[in-house]
């Protein structure tokens, strides 16, 4: 991967911001399994907590990172959910103007290299709404294989090894 981007951890007012109007755009949400009001949810503990440094309420369930470019410009985020000896995979590339130039498979790339190296998972799933075809190129560019049908999406994997003979 030529390191178009990087995952900060770190998520400040303003990156919070930006989400909500990310989650507030049906374009960008159409495929996300997030709740309906989720943008509403940031918005009011954006109001409640006094504080410039969100990160403590996004890493609540798993690791949150801000898609950043080489720049520091923000993109999208990724999330890493644990489960059991796996993580799952979320990701969204909320600048539409962004779309399509590999940022998302850029984060991707960089999301596993987190979940296999610091967290030692054996495998990273993620779960795709069938009509998500952006986001199951990215993912199968990277070695995700389909793994099962759901009912309203599919579930891809790749394992630690498929991952180490891809990066080899």
């Amino acid at each position: 991967m030529n390191g178009k981007v990087q995952l900060r951890q770190e998520v400040f007012k303003s990156d919070a911001w930006m989400i909500v109007d990310w989650l507030k755009d049906y374009e960008v949400t159409q495929y996300l399994n997030e709740r309906q009001n989720v943008s509403k949810s940031i918005e009011q503990v954006i109001y409640r907590v006094n504080m410039p440094i969100l990160t403590h309420l996004f890493n609540q369930d798993g690791s949150f990172f801000m898609v950043t470019t080489k720049e520091e410009e923000p993109v999208g985020f990724l999330r890493l959910v644990p489960k059991s000896s796996a993580a799952e995979m979320v990701i969204v590339i909320g600048d539409k103007e962004k779309w399509g130039k590999g940022l998302g498979t850029n984060a991707i790339f960089e999301g596993l290299k987190h979940a296999f190296f610091q967290w030692r998972v054996d495998e990273v799933v993620a779960k795709i709404n069938y009509k998500n075809r952006r986001s199951q190129r990215a993912f199968k560019k990277l070695g995700f294989t389909e793994d099962k049908e759901l009912p309203k999406e599919i579930q891809y994997s790749i394992t630690m090894d498929e991952f180490l003979q891809l990066a080899s």
